[in-house]
């Protein structure tokens, strides 16, 4: 006990203990179990400690590595909270002592949230009975060390961004670390992984096939690195994973088919890389997938229409793409699709009046493709949608006096097309539109009776009718 209490006040005198924001009997003589933070046995051994979001900052020292029966160490968040407060002292600095891999019997290592620097050490590779590693948003450098794929036990992995599990792309508090080199194929032995995040690093090469032997992963989270090559199809194995993420890479060539057999995959995620090739029709069996971004690569080739059999999607997007053909009337039945983007493609022919079956469409954005015939009717069932851009396609005809249904809709753009004719009157029964711009058509204008109407939307860009 006396090691496991000089251990301690290492750590107080090493981390400004006086500034914690919390630290009962720190120093005093009562038993260990009653200071802040602290856990022990009936033998009054150290089994936990846990002083996240304390305002712990300076180094971790050497000496921690002496609590041997130690089963939970704690010390996240004390530079970032998870709230994303910045509490304004630079947390846990210095690099991560490889004396930590003496703690034989640890389960539960959580230093994320702080800003640590150095390597990890290879000695963490020890800890055999290892269950949970976050070492997440903080400034750590060098390799992925290989001794990590010993780590049998381990469930969780986590070496990214502070809350991968909903990333906002947006945002900077998706910063991770800035480890480089590969992804050790020996990650690949961790039998009992179930979440694997490596995301918001510096990480290159190819992804390793051998991480489709995983086969209790159900969260697996590359995005935001470097890497290159193919999407390896023995990802396909990964019977239980319900969320993908690889944005934000380098990869290329095609999707592989065998991602369909993916039948609890709820996201794929998999904009802003360089894939070529077809969309897999073989998607179109992933009965529980919610979000498929695809936007931002060079796919070609058509829409399959066996996405629409993807009933419990909510977001489909496929912008910025070089996708051809028509737009499958079979999209009409995601009944549960709030937003469909399939703007900056090469698509043709009409637009699907099927469309208007979507009760829940927030957001249809069609523009930038070359599509022709007249703007359905049907679109004016929709009834939640907020934005609707159809914007540099060659539609015809006139804007249907249906649209003037959207009572939800805030901004429409159909600029750049051949429609002719007066704006429908309907348009002014609209209570939240801000933005109308229509200008670039066929002789589209607006009747003097919606003039003042005009005049009191927030922006709009077309001419009156003469």
């Amino acid at each position: 006990m006396e090691t496991d209490r000089a251990a301690l006040v290492a750590l107080y005198n090493a981390t400004n203990g006086p500034e914690w924001w919390w630290s009962s009997n720190w120093l005093t003589d009562a038993p260990l179990g009653d200071w802040y933070g602290v856990t022990t046995d009936l033998k009054g051994r150290v089994i936990g400690l846990e002083l996240q979001a304390n305002n712990l900052a300076g180094s971790i020292p050497p000496e921690l590595g002496s609590l041997s029966q130690l089963v939970v160490l704690r010390l996240d968040y004390n530079t970032v909270w998870p709230i994303g407060i910045y509490p304004g002292n630079p947390g846990l600095t210095g690099t991560i002592p490889a004396e930590l891999g003496q703690l034989s019997n640890l389960a539960e290592l959580r230093l994320n949230g702080n800003d640590l620097s150095g390597s990890i050490p290879a000695a963490v590779g020890k800890l055999s009975r290892l269950r949970l590693l976050n070492l997440s948003h903080n400034g750590l450098t060098g390799t992925i060390p290989a001794e990590l794929g010993q780590l049998s036990d381990l469930t969780v992995l986590q070496l990214g961004s502070p809350s991968p599990e909903d990333p906002v792309r947006s945002s900077a508090s998706t910063s991770g670390n800035r480890l480089a080199g590969s992804i050790p194929p020996e990650l690949g032995k961790l039998s009992k992984l179930t979440h694997l995040a490596l995301d918001s690093n510096r990480l290159a090469g190819r992804i390793p096939p051998e991480l489709g032997n995983l086969s209790r992963l159900e969260k697996l989270y590359l995005y935001s690195n470097e890497l290159a090559g193919p999407i390896p199809p023995e990802l396909g194995n990964l019977s239980r994973l319900e969320k993908l993420y690889l944005y934000g890479n380098e990869l290329t060539g095609p999707i592989p088919p065998e991602l369909g057999n993916l039948s609890r995959l709820e996201r794929f995620i998999s904009d802003g890389n360089e894939l070529t090739g077809p969309i897999p029709p073989e998607l179109g069996n992933l009965s529980r997938l919610e979000r498929l971004y695809l936007y931002g690569n060079e796919l070609t080739g058509p829409i399959p229409p066996e996405l629409g059999n993807l009933t419990a999607l909510e977001g489909l997007e496929l912008s910025g793409n070089q996708l051809t053909g028509s737009i499958p009337a079979e999209l009409g039945n995601l009944s549960n699709l709030y937003s469909l983007d399939l703007s900056y493609n090469r698509l043709t022919g009409s637009t699907p009046a099927e469309l208007g079956n979507l009760s829940n469409l927030r957001n249809l954005r069609l523009d930038y493709n070359n599509l022709t015939g007249h703007i359905p009717a049907e679109l004016g069932n929709l009834s939640n949608l907020y934005y609707l851009d159809l914007s540099h396609n060659q539609l015809t005809g006139s804007m249907p006096a249906e649209l003037g249904r959207l009572t939800h809709l805030t901004i429409l753009y159909v600029v750049g097309n051949a429609l002719t004719g007066e704006l429908p009157s309907t348009l002014g029964d609209l209570p939240v539109l801000r933005y109308l711009k229509f200008f670039d058509n066929d002789g589209l204008c607006y009747p003097y009776s919606m003039r003042e109407w005009v005049d009191g939307l927030e922006t709009y860009a077309g001419l009156p009718c003469r």
